[in-house]
């Protein structure tokens, strides 16, 4: 179908799930905005709300060989043996973000993305990378700018000093870990790139902000909309709390938050390289495509009753979240770990978990999910203890 994104740039929109997928894995389409004419004449402005999402980035953005290139050069960090290896340090994460939670919510809500959804993912891609996780944090504001576009933003200046203010942070922190290398990736791409000459200065510095913001955003979003589904569903959670396989009931109840709700909304933009038919639509070479992951997961003709959270779903694991094709989410394995094992924990830690209000959902064009997560970690309140006197000893969650 045509869409209008903002600004008035016309794409188009693939929106159930088969069409998503081919639109993802076509040959025929790339993600390298080289093949945008709008782009390339200058139609699409520098301070076009969404610039930032289809330009720059390195291999997001790339096609090809080039690609593939550049892919090589992070893959071996996300490899299965590299990310199981970080298992004990993820629920160490987890279970230290909790005793911080339990501290700071006894007395009245507190915000389950601020606190727990959010700095755990980015504490555990800075390991990763090895670098302090004050490096998120002190960007934090210019990666939402970019992956959040503001309806009535300031304009050009605002997205250029965003884009500034990246570039020069992660080069400073390039620097400073050049003089102290380490068993990292950070470490590793210097090296490409000093010793092997295998990436551009450029690339570095667009390769580290890539696994960065990737590294974490989408995480983020997977661990809080699926906490709400489930809040939303007790029953569902009663049941995967009390599951024999405990394991593969998290993992179920992860893969079924992927479909029910993607993380990612919209997969922006791959080009036509030539015309090309895609689901009986004929796509003029060099116009612009976008892949809906949201509505592929809602699906009628892939997912019965798809508007219902259900982890004993049969198609639960088809879902496009981490796209697909040659583009698919190099950092997918360590996403679902993050989010079974932050689930897990929460939960068994805090079962009476509910929702203090009805969340406020992000204002995202790329990204689904909620800008806060107000939690109360008991759901009822602490009797008193008929035979002491005074109130039970009940541990949030117990009471």
């Amino acid at each position: 179908m045509r869409v209008e994104l903002p600004g008035g740039v016309a794409a188009w929109a693939a929106t159930d799930h088969a069409t998503a997928q081919k639109v993802l894995g076509h040959e025929a389409l790339t993600k390298d905005p080289a093949h945008w004419p709008d782009l390339n004449a200058g139609r699409i402005r520098d301070d076009w709300e969404l610039i930032a999402l289809v330009r720059g980035a390195a291999m997001l953005h790339e096609g090809g060989s080039e690609h593939r290139r550049l892919r090589q050069l992070v893959s071996t960090a996300f490899a299965r043996a590299p990310i199981e290896a970080l298992r004990p340090r993820i629920e160490q994460i987890a279970a230290e973000l909790l005793d911080d939670l339990l501290a700071t919510g006894t007395t009245g809500p507190v915000d389950l993305r601020e606190h727990f959804a959010y700095p755990l993912p980015v504490r555990v891609i800075c390991e990763v990378l090895g670098v302090p996780d004050t490096t998120v944090s002190e960007l934090r504001h210019r990666f939402d700018r970019l992956v959040t576009p503001r309806k009535n933003a300031s304009g050009e200046e605002d997205i250029r000093v965003a884009q500034m203010d990246i570039v020069s942070s992660l080069t400073a922190l390039i620097e400073a870990k050049r003089s102290r290398p380490g068993d990292d990736l950070t470490t590793a791409l210097i090296q490409a790139r000093d010793e092997s000459d295998r990436l551009s200065q450029r690339e570095l510095v667009e390769t580290l902000f890539l696994v960065l913001i990737a590294g974490h955003e989408t995480t983020i979003n997977s661990i809080t909309n699926t906490a709400h589904a489930l809040l939303q569903n007790p029953a569902v959670l009663t049941a995967v709390l009390q599951a024999e396989d405990s394991d593969a009931a998290w993992e179920a109840a992860v893969e079924e938050g992927l479909r029910y709700a993607s993380p990612v909304r919209h997969a922006l933009l791959r080009y036509a390289v030539k015309d090309v038919e895609i689901a009986g639509v004929t796509i003029a070479r060099g116009e612009p495509v976008l892949a809906s992951l949201a509505a592929a997961g809602r699906d009628t003709t892939r997912h019965e009753n798809p508007d219902r959270f259900d982890v004993a779903r049969s198609t639960r694991r088809e879902h496009l979240a981490f796209g697909f094709g040659a583009h698919f989410c190099l950092g997918a394995r360590l996403a679902k770990l993050e989010t079974k094992i932050a689930l897990r924990a929460l939960f068994t830690r805090f079962p009476a978990l509910a929702l203090a209000e009805e969340p406020a959902r992000l204002s995202s064009i790329p990204l689904q999910g909620y800008s806060t997560l107000p939690v109360r970690l008991q759901s009822r309140p602490v009797l008193p203890d008929p035979e002491r006197g005074c109130p039970a000893d009940a541990a949030p969650g117990d009471a």
